[in-house]
């Protein structure tokens, strides 16, 4: 597996200084990350494979990680951020991967920023609260919001309870750089955690019935045994999303990408390029 080691950067978006890395060359994809996820939080073996063929652009989102500011109190606010970043780093329109609550960002802003998405792919994540058949878990998200993060926490929220996940996840969180270069405040956390919740339960506007408004291709992926958001989540969303295709990946959880690299990164950019 890659040891990739990329430089951190830093651009300035309305006045905030935002950390970034960039790696590879060609279309740009963009990565937006989960719940306290910062640069560092990205397998580089994941990166390097999205990479062989496409410039991958990450950053820590506003007030998160390395990036100042405060985080916005809402999904939509994180999306309008995101939304600037993407114009001051120019190269767009570009192809966006979510994952999780980088999920949640990235339908917001193709509903609203449009012009800005040329293909969209959804990975762990879930639509806003409105379909009967959604599930999310609060407990989940309590757990995940530990002020100290440890490897064993990890596993057991991010990958699923067999030999081969495990094995996975143990890989995956040894190719992470120890310690980070930053962590996420607890102000922080708690501030994505209600707009989580807020998302999740629908009590923050109407981006379900909205979901019909993306256009571009879309490509929803996840794992079979994701606790946080489960599979069920990501079939609704395919459905609701006109011009969608759906991936469950088997004995996985909410960091399916991370034990799969190199064969999901594959699949990403299959689906990036197909015409």
């Amino acid at each position: 597996m890659s040891t990739l080691t990329l430089a951190t950067e830093f651009i300035a978006v309305d006045g905030t200084g935002v950390a970034t890395r960039t790696a590879g060359s060609g279309p740009r994809l963009v990565l937006l990350h989960r719940f306290r996820g910062t640069l560092d939080d990205w397998d580089p073996a994941f990166v390097s494979s999205l990479a062989a063929d496409r410039q991958v652009l990450m950053f820590d989102s506003l007030g998160v990680g390395q990036t100042g500011g405060e985080a916005p109190a809402s999904v939509e606010g994180m999306a309008d951020f995101t939304a600037r970043v993407i114009q001051v780093a120019g190269k767009k329109p570009i192809d966006l991967l979510g994952w999780s609550l980088g999920g949640f960002v990235a339908q917001v802003l193709a509903i609203k920023h449009p012009q800005l998405v040329r293909r969209l792919v959804l990975a762990g994540t879930m639509p806003a609260g409105g379909g009967a058949e959604l599930v999310w878990s609060r407990d989940w998200l309590k757990r995940a919001s530990a002020p100290v993060p440890t490897a064993e926490n990890a596993l057991a929220l991010l990958f699923a309870d067999s030999e081969a996940s495990r094995k996975a996840g143990q890989s995956s969180l040894a190719r992470l750089p120890h310690p980070p270069a930053a962590y996420v405040s607890p102000a922080t956390m708690a501030t994505q955690a209600e707009a989580i919740r807020r998302f999740a339960d629908g009590d923050d506007g109407d981006w379900y019935v909205r979901l019909k408004e993306i256009e571009v291709p879309t490509l929803v992926a996840n794992g079979d045994r994701d606790e946080l958001f489960p599979a069920i989540d990501s079939a609704v969303l395919a459905r609701e999303i006109p011009h969608s295709q759906l991936a469950i990946h088997p004995d996985s959880g909410h960091a399916f990408l991370f034990q799969y690299p190199e064969r999901f990164a594959s699949d990403v950019r299959r689906f990036l390029e197909t015409e």
